[in-house]
């Protein structure tokens, strides 16, 4: 069984009416409502010029495509533009959308809550990163959420037909996403049913969605595209030299960008010329020797760049407070790839890890071992590496450069 589209043949321009008055009616502000308009304004233009009268998701994925150069569900290259569609997507089939919460100022419901936090605590003794558990999380949230406004206030209430609308609901979404849900709800299914939640597990009746690590490996550079990448930060200005030092160590060391931004005074020996930190992924400490002109690059930002801040982080905001600095430099890597004329296909994930698989791929050109890539990237498994660089031997090939840039 499975439930009907509210609105399926309603004209996008009254479709995209209604949503914007329900946004407004369960309290977006007005600074999202603007944001999300506009988005949907250029979704009727583009309808009107494809002579069309009707939305679909495909038709979304296309507008996406067309209007923005971008695969929707990259979630930091078109956040709002995948919102918006999936937004309006949601609202057309249930007449609702699916709220997003901060994970941690929000607690689960009195009628979830026992069963969700057990869960989470379950999944706390296990392998997986915090950062994986804080994403299940947030998709708890959504199926909290959309389970409580089909009727469904107790888990045990939950029916075959229920997960198969909620599963139908994720259509649209990066693969990357619903293979992350997919694998939540099997968890869930199981550890509710083994633990007097449930007395059913649906677990073995979800699809099976394939996503390996090599299926999203990002777009890599080589040493020489690197290298005018960096030419191409600006750093006449003391955000630019910021930005530049931490490209530099992320291109030069393979650092995830969580890791070279939250780097501290004491994190750098400048006698031995080390950096020294814990891996916020994996908790486990690496030391790795600082280049040289990395090195040269700090010092230029803390003499020249840095504002006057009791910061303990070298890397801090440029705007009051001067404090720790958000892991996204996206749109500042994005101006320097522009500006170095590399061409980024449209379908291909691009961002600050693309360096950290670029790095991987040069070093494997030179020579290097999986355990010698598996030290340098912080890797507890060299198997876990081996996902970093299963490329094409035409891409290899491309990456056998030097790695002195």
């Amino acid at each position: 069984m499975s439930e009907k589209m509210v609105f399926p043949n309603k004209p996008v321009k009254e479709l995209v009416a209604e949503l914007n008055a329900h946004l407004a009616q369960i309290g977006y502000r007005p600074s999202s409502l603007k944001t999300y308009g506009g988005i949907l304004s250029k979704l009727q233009d583009y309808c009107a010029q494809r002579n069309s009268d009707s939305f679909t998701m495909e038709l979304g994925q296309d507008f996406v495509r067309d209007c923005y150069g971008m695969v929707i569900g990259e979630r930091d290259k078109a956040k709002n533009i995948s919102r918006a569609i999936h937004m309006l997507a949601d609202f057309q089939r249930f007449g609702m959308v699916f709220k997003q919460h901060n994970v941690n100022a929000k607690g689960f419901s009195a009628e979830y809550k026992p069963l969700f936090d057990g869960f989470l605590e379950s999944l706390n003794k296990t392998w997986l990163a915090k950062e994986t558990i804080k994403t299940y999380r947030s998709c708890l949230f959504r199926l909290e959420n959309f389970l409580i406004t089909r009727g469904v206030d107790h888990f045990n209430q939950l029916e075959l037909f229920h997960v198969n609308t909620y599963v139908e609901s994720l259509a649209g979404y990066s693969k990357n996403h619903i293979s992350t849900t997919l694998s939540l709800l099997r968890r869930l299914f199981d550890y509710a049913h083994n633990n007097g939640f449930h007395g059913t597990s649906y677990s073995n009746m979800l699809p099976s969605v394939k996503y390996t690590q090599t299926s999203r490996l990002p777009m890599t550079f080589s040493a020489d595209e690197i290298k005018c990448i960096l030419e191409n930060i600006d750093t006449h200005n003391p955000k630019g030299k910021r930005n530049y030092a931490i490209i530099l160590i992320i291109a030069k060391l393979g650092l995830r960008v969580s890791d070279a931004i939250a780097l501290r005074f004491d994190s750098i020996d400048w006698q031995t010329k080390t950096i020294s930190f814990q891996q916020q992924k994996t908790g486990v400490p690496l030391t790795l020797p600082l280049p040289e002109d990395a090195g040269w690059a700090i010092i230029n930002y803390l003499k020249h760049g840095r504002p006057e801040t009791t910061c303990e982080h070298i890397f801090v905001r440029h705007k009051a407070p001067f404090d720790k600095l958000t892991p996204n430099l996206q749109k500042d890597l994005q101006r320097a790839v522009q500006k170095a004329g590399i061409r980024v296909p449209a379908d291909k994930k691009f961002g600050a890890h693309s360096l950290r698989h670029s790095i991987a791929s040069i070093m494997l050109s030179q020579g290097a071992t999986l355990t010698d890539i598996s030290q340098i990237l912080g890797q507890l498994d060299p198997q876990v590496t081996e996902g970093y660089i299963s490329l094409t031997p035409s891409l290899l090939r491309e990456c056998a450069l030097e790695v002195n840039f």
